[in-house]
């Protein structure tokens, strides 16, 4: 049992149950795994009309995926490993702000939880006091504006396990932090159930309003949850390390980054960090 008194297994009813209705009907698949490589790639190996509004959760990832070729660590027992597949019609505007849109989502469902204090990492890791506590990977397979089918996944640090020997330190190349960790007021913290019942809504409920209106209807809440904006940092862009003061991102979603020698740059790759990490 996890602190919340429920079972900490994943449950497919207790998620479902987690739900609002109306929103609840918008997921048309639930699959649960015990051990997978990737949720994202079990979702992309599933029949075309089985994919959209279909989510996967797997209690251990053997092959978890992050951006730019990285890994993400899966243990098992207590994070989430989620993935949902959307297949967008024509929305008249190019996909590339939706990873930004996917970690706005993500942030409101943190805070439904009881976080405080969490942010963004430009374009979608979400950080606490500097530490990565969730990652977000979306794979899409489309072309220009047109249909499209998004995958998104989100690997939450819900409550890691011990570090005795600190083996996840030498797996993780980044200071990283756990919800059990964070949260400090005397409400317990969400079993897995709860936390994935949370994201599916947010995520639902933010992919049909991106498909109707785009990321100015997230813009506002973006700036508020950007951790990086004002901030002195380092952008390594294909293989070249660029120093600059952030200033928020593009109707694209790039990085507008100051520099002294160039002014004002987008960039819509490369790995951030702060000056004083």
């Amino acid at each position: 049992m996890d602190n919340t008194g429920h079972t900490n297994s994943l449950d497919a009813t207790l998620i479902r149950r987690g739900m609002a209705p109306a929103i609840q009907a918008k997921l048309r698949d639930l699959t649960l795994l015990r051990e997978t490589g990737s949720t994202n790639t079990v979702v992309l190996d599933l029949p075309a009309d089985r994919q959209h509004a279909h989510a996967v959760l797997a209690d251990c990832q053997t092959g978890g995926r992050g951006r730019r070729q990285k890994t993400w660590h899966s243990p098992a027992g207590g994070n989430v490993y989620l993935s949902l597949g959307w297949r967008f019609r024509n929305t008249g505007w190019p996909l590339s702000t939706l990873p930004l849109v996917v970690a706005v989502a993500v942030c409101r469902a943190l805070g439904r939880a009881g976080l405080e204090g969490h942010g963004i990492k430009w374009p979608n890791d979400i950080l606490v006091n500097g530490k990565k506590l969730a990652g977000i990977l979306v794979e899409l397979n489309s072309q220009g504006s047109g249909p499209a089918l998004a995958v998104i996944g989100v690997g939450l640090n819900a409550r890691m396990p011990p570090d005795n020997r600190g083996e996840l330190s030498d797996a993780i190349d980044r200071p990283w932090t756990d919800l059990s960790s964070e949260i400090k007021t005397q409400v317990p913290v969400a079993g897995r159930n709860r936390l994935a019942a949370l994201l599916l809504e947010e995520l639902l409920t933010a992919l049909e309003a991106y498909q109707s209106h785009g990321f100015p209807t997230f813009s506002s809440a973006w700036q508020e949850l950007d951790l990086l904006r004002g901030r002195t940092i380092w952008l390594e862009h294909n293989g070249v390390q660029i120093s600059g003061e952030a200033q928020g991102v593009d109707a694209s979603g790039g990085l507008l980054l100051k520099t002294l020698s160039s002014g004002v740059q987008v960039f819509h790759s490369g790995e951030v960090s702060v000056h004083h990490e």
